[in-house]
């Protein structure tokens, strides 16, 4: 865990506040427990074993800010209740009313609902905004790494990689607390074309952010001080598709043992995020803080 150290020190200066969506065998709650002894934020359980939504009297509440957010999505009064009654939707529409920071899905939560449950709360913006989530890892030589998925939606052209990279590089800013180095990951050039593709995304990008570092990265196997698979130098990695970045992630946690933490679908002064499957209370308590200390607000 020390490459969190720093992630715990800002959660618990930050002290968001932190719904658990429980799945009904204690590990949500455990991880609740551990978060708030370790005075990470305070904690709220929705769903089995916590708070059901039916009986909150912020249901109304959050059905409003649902029907707010994506009027094309809500039929009526009605309509918004009922969505608002499953956990994932009643957190994130408390979090669209600003009554949450932070919400987490257990191992039950698949990534496609946490997706639309940002969605729901980035409103309008989501056309731009939610084209991909963030991850982490532990690098073998104790450096904490971010991980940049996009969506499945299909490509995304220059501008939308360009505000992907920025809403991670903005994240892991308030997260590690050090300055973001950004690799856009693509095939050699004797392989395919995607690099031509990356620099337009990084050219959008020094549009966007002129004082960010980036660069397009293909090999990564250099000769000389700090070679290896993952030398000093990009600390926010941008995979060219979904695909490509979950088989990443799975080679990295089971493969070669590292620690890997998320998804992460940060909105700036909120975040929703999951953990992935075998996650233990640790694994769920670092996505929590994680999640905690990328948030904007103080």
């Amino acid at each position: 865990m020390s490459a969190l150290n720093t992630v715990l020190a800002e959660a618990r200066r930050r002290q968001a506040r932190i719904g658990l969506i429980g799945q009904g065998d204690g590990s949500m709650e455990a991880a609740g427990a551990e978060v708030t002894r370790q005075g990470l934020g305070s904690v709220t359980l929705l769903g089995p074993g916590g708070i059901e939504p039916t009986r909150d009297p912020r249901l109304p509440l959050a059905a409003q800010a649902l029907r707010e957010r994506w009027p094309e999505r809500v039929r009526d009064g009605i309509h918004a209740l009922d969505l608002a009654a499953h956990p994932l939707l009643f957190a994130a529409g408390l979090t669209a009313a600003g009554q949450l920071d932070v919400v987490i899905g257990g191992t039950a939560v698949p990534i496609d609902a946490l997706e639309e449950a940002a969605r729901w709360v980035m409103g309008p913006e989501r056309g731009v905004q939610c084209r991909g989530n963030l991850g982490y890892f532990a690098a073998s030589d104790g450096r904490l790494v971010t991980v940049v998925i996009p969506d499945s939606a299909g490509p995304l052209d220059a501008n939308g990689m360009a505000r992907l990279a920025l809403t991670a590089a903005n994240h892991r800013g308030r997260t590690a607390g050090d300055l973001p180095v950004i690799g856009v990951l693509v095939a050699p050039p004797s392989q395919d074309a995607s690099h031509a593709d990356a620099e337009l995304a990084l050219a959008e990008l020094r549009l966007l952010a002129p004082g960010i570092t980036a660069s397009v990265e293909w090999n990564w196997a250099q000769s000389g001080p700090g070679a290896g698979p993952f030398r000093p130098g990009p600390n926010v990695l941008i995979f060219p598709n979904q695909v490509a970045g979950h088989l990443a992630q799975v080679v990295l946690r089971d493969g070669a043992g590292l620690r890997v933490w998320g998804p992460l679908f940060p909105g700036g002064a909120w975040a929703l995020g999951g953990v992935p499957d075998a996650a233990d209370q640790s694994d769920i308590v670092a996505v929590i803080a994680l999640a905690a200390a990328g948030t904007a607000a103080a």
